[in-house]
């Protein structure tokens, strides 16, 4: 009866050992999708940023288009 306690003892170590195993990778893998995500985030935002400052100077440029010019006689 030891002998298969002990085998069935050294099966559970065994699965056990696997699934600490594939827990590791999961938050290794994890870890780097949450840096992947920060930087697509990051990236969003400056384009979003880029986005709204060619917005803005371009709707500057259409008000001084229509602006008169300073007769210069």
């Amino acid at each position: 009866m030891d002998k298969q306690n002990e085998q069935h003892r050294e099966y559970l170590y065994g699965n056990l050992s696997k699934q600490l195993l594939r827990l590791k990778q999961n938050f290794d893998l994890l870890n780097t999708n949450m840096a992947t995500l920060r930087d697509q985030t990051e990236q969003s935002q400056r384009l979003a940023i880029f986005h709204a400052a060619t917005q803005v100077f371009m709707g500057a440029k259409n008000v001084f288009a229509r602006c008169p010019t300073p007769d210069r006689s």
